[in-house]
């Protein structure tokens, strides 16, 4: 069924995440450290789903000490930084601009980017941002994807769906969200990359309407079952809309209304909710800042936003724990330097 979850009330915490976005500028964006912290946390997770295991080093060597790591994982790191990276913020621009909706366009160009690095690493054949030539199965899942004579056409009828769907207001945006995640994973229109592609999509839907990105949690095998296990309960009303469709049958917005509402997305929704709330709350926790990461600030300024002691600061600097440079009698700290220590002492290599 469809349940409209409550957390916090959505409407309270949309304005809350709003007053961030006007307190702090551009919110979705690397140069702000604490969402960059969370970005990386999603991106971590992510992979890791899909079978790559990274550690919170190996995400430091390839995105800001220009090293790489095992060529597999810098390939998935990298096509999923600049996948979601690219999409966010063009999600948060077209919310901003009131102008928010989803194209098909959208969709394979999160592909493209996502997969080119493995394109280029020999590991994915065929073409990227092209809709897979034949079937699949899915390993570890209990649906049947659509055939591949009727992709195109599936992806066409969820994208009309979507657009009616969220210019009517049919859904509350949280779940509207889940649900295009969970119809985009039943179709699994390309031949590799479908689970990042629609964990992207899934953020990108959630920015697109005023929220912020989600990191799904995916490092142990725990975490895995559980998400499967929210996909799987959620996926049957599709199921039923995709053999409709293999069979001919004329298939419209409201027969798919129809058909989601015996569905039971409650365990999906909640979880979606759930990463939603704890996104909001580490980014409030955050001291969050628009300067760029290569600027040199004072040590006093830098001690505010971070909400630390300039002693404590000072102290970091002749441990060589911070570099740190000294002009007269005031020391000066590059941000991404300071940004780089907070990241290092808030997470701890597992």
């Amino acid at each position: 069924m469809v349940r409209k979850v409550r957390l916090k009330e959505k409407s309270s915490l949309k304005q809350d995440i709003q007053k961030l976005h006007d307190r702090f500028g551009n919110l979705i964006n690397v140069t702000n450290a604490e969402w960059y912290s969370l970005f990386k946390d999603e991106i971590r997770n992510s992979i890791a789903i899909e079978g790559v295991f990274t550690n919170r080093q190996d995400l430091l060597d390839v995105l800001e000490n220009n090293k790489r790591t095992d060529k597999q994982k810098t390939a998935a790191i990298l096509g999923y930084f600049e996948a979601a990276g690219a999409m966010y913020e063009y999600a948060n621009n077209q919310f901003k601009e009131n102008e928010f909706v989803l194209r098909m366009a959208d969709i394979k160009q999160i592909h493209t980017l996502l997969m080119r690095y493995e394109k280029d690493l020999g590991t994915y054949i065929g073409q990227i941002g092209d809709f897979r030539k034949g079937n699949i199965q899915v390993a570890q899942a209990t649906f049947r994807p659509l055939d591949v004579f009727y992709v195109r056409e599936g992806m066409e009828l969820l994208i009309k769906w979507f657009n009616e769907s969220l210019k009517n207001k049919t859904y509350e945006e949280v779940t509207l969200a889940a649900m295009t995640h969970v119809w985009f994973e039943t179709i699994h229109p390309f031949s590799d990359g479908n689970g990042r592609v629609g964990r992207i999509l899934l953020s990108y839907i959630l920015i697109g309407q005023g929220l912020v990105n989600v990191a799904i949690k995916g490092i142990s095998k725990q975490e895995r079952n559980q998400y499967y296990e929210a996909l799987e309960k959620a996926d049957d009303s599709f199921e039923e809309i995709h053999r409709m469709i293999e069979q001919r049958k004329k298939v419209d917005c409201a027969q798919i209304d129809k058909r989601i509402k015996k569905g039971d997305f409650t365990l999906f929704v909640q979880m979606i909710s759930g990463l939603l709330q704890e996104a909001f709350n580490r980014l409030k926790g955050g001291k969050l800042t628009n300067l760029s990461q290569e600027a040199v600030v004072p040590l006093r300024d830098l001690a505010r936003v971070y909400d630390y002691s300039q002693d404590y600061l000072r102290n970091l600097i002749n441990r060589g724990q911070l570099k740190a440079h000294k002009k007269g009698k005031l020391w000066y700290v590059r941000v991404h330097d300071l940004a780089q220590y907070v990241n290092t002492l808030s997470n701890k290599p597992e």
